[in-house]
Parts: C-alpha cells; structure tokens; sequence
C-alpha cells in the first residue's frame, strides 16, 4: 500500500514537472501558463519527487531507493504515452491523482 501511494507521488511529480513546461501544458490546457504557474508546477514537482523518495526509504534503505529508481522510470513512461498519445486524460489527472492519494493515505489508516 505505501508503495503505491509512492508511485501516485512519483507520478504527480513528473506530472508537475511536464506541465511547468509551455508545450505540454499548452497540449493539454490549450493556453500558455503564466511565469508564476510554471514556477510552481516546478516547485511543487521537486517537494512531491522528494517526498516520494522519503516513503520509499522510509520502508526500506537499499529497497526503497531501488523502489524509487523504477517507480520513476514507469511515472516518466506512462506521463510520456499520455502526452503522445491523448493529451486531453492529463487533465483529468490534474483531479484524479491527489483524490487517488487521499484515498490510498485514507484506506491505510484504516485497514
């Protein structure tokens, strides 16, 4: 379960990190973002990456860090396939992964 809210971390990352760049966001929004909003796309891209690396070495050190290398191997791929092949899901991503991570956070506590 940790590792999976990892990977949800992992990919909101590479999601900020893709948007904070004009083509990209420009491909799923239709507009140009502004300088502040590509600032925080960026700033908010490292503290989520970070995070992430932080509950992956929380489980394990050599395992976790191992962990963390292929979850951002397979947030990049699947951000990659988004943005080639059907720019307009990346918007609903922009709901849907904090939504997925409150409930994976959620339904650890509980079970």
């Amino acid at each position: 379960m940790i590792y999976g809210l990892a990977m949800l971390l992992c990919l909101g990352a590479f999601y900020a990190f893709a948007m904070a760049k004009t083509a990209h966001y420009k491909s799923v929004f239709g507009t140009r973002p502004s300088q502040a909003q590509t600032k925080r796309f960026n700033l908010s891209g490292w503290i989520i990456i970070l995070l992430s690396f932080i509950v992956n070495l929380s489980q394990a050190i050599g395992y976790g860090s191992l962990m963390f290398c292929g979850q951002m191997a397979l947030s990049v791929l699947l951000i990659a396939v988004c943005l080639t092949y059907k720019p307009n899901w990346m918007r609903s991503l922009f709901y849907l992964l904090p939504l997925l991570a409150v409930i994976m956070v959620v339904s650890s506590q509980v079970f």
